[in-house]
């Protein structure tokens, strides 16, 4: 598992394009605003929805505080999933991305 300062997730994603961007948050949360690019996998879901993502592609996450993307970071990557946790909350991550409404897109 590795971390990444939210104020880098934006050069990180152009870098490596083919990492899938996860967001954990619930549907609600991702439906009002997210990180462009993002998929929803609420944290609560990820459990019986982790045979669907790729084991051999970095899988990036973030949420609202950044605990949920430690811990799913962390447990996937015990399982041989390649893993990076956002670290910071989703109001500051939002701040240095470009985020989109899930109205609009």
């Amino acid at each position: 598992m590795q971390t990444l300062a939210g104020r880098d997730l934006g050069r990180f994603m152009r870098e490596h394009p083919h990492s899938v961007l996860i967001d954990l948050r619930p549907g609600p949360d991702f439906r009002v605003s997210h990180v462009r690019g993002a998929v929803n996998v609420p944290y609560s879901s990820l459990e019986r929805m982790k045979m669907r993502l790729p084991r051999h592609t970095e899988l990036v996450f973030y949420c609202e505080r950044g605990g949920s993307a430690m811990a799913a970071a962390r447990d996937l990557s015990e399982e041989g999933y390649q893993t990076i946790a956002v670290i910071g909350a989703y109001d500051d991550i939002s701040r240095l991305t470009e985020t989109v409404s899930g109205y609009n897109i």
